[in-house]
């Protein structure tokens, strides 16, 4: 197993947590018909990856700044 650092973890589970609205949303649309849904489907997929990229940057940028600021052992 990898050696991960605290930071890549939060950043891991914060792009799993964003991604549970389009998993929702595309077991919904499976039980209704799929094609009917292909448009809402593609606009949540592009939200979904905008903020996951959005957030995990955000992560690096603040825990890296507090990591930076942390007294050295």
């Amino acid at each position: 197993m990898t050696n991960m650092t605290p930071k890549r973890r939060v950043q891991i589970v914060c792009a799993a947590f964003l991604h549970i609205p389009l998993v929702a949303i595309a077991a919904f649309a499976l039980s209704e018909g799929f094609a009917s849904h292909v448009s809402i489907l593609t606009v949540c997929l592009v939200a979904t990856l905008v903020s996951t990229l959005f957030v995990v940057a955000y992560i690096g940028r603040v825990m890296g700044a507090a990591a930076a600021m942390s007294p050295a052992k």
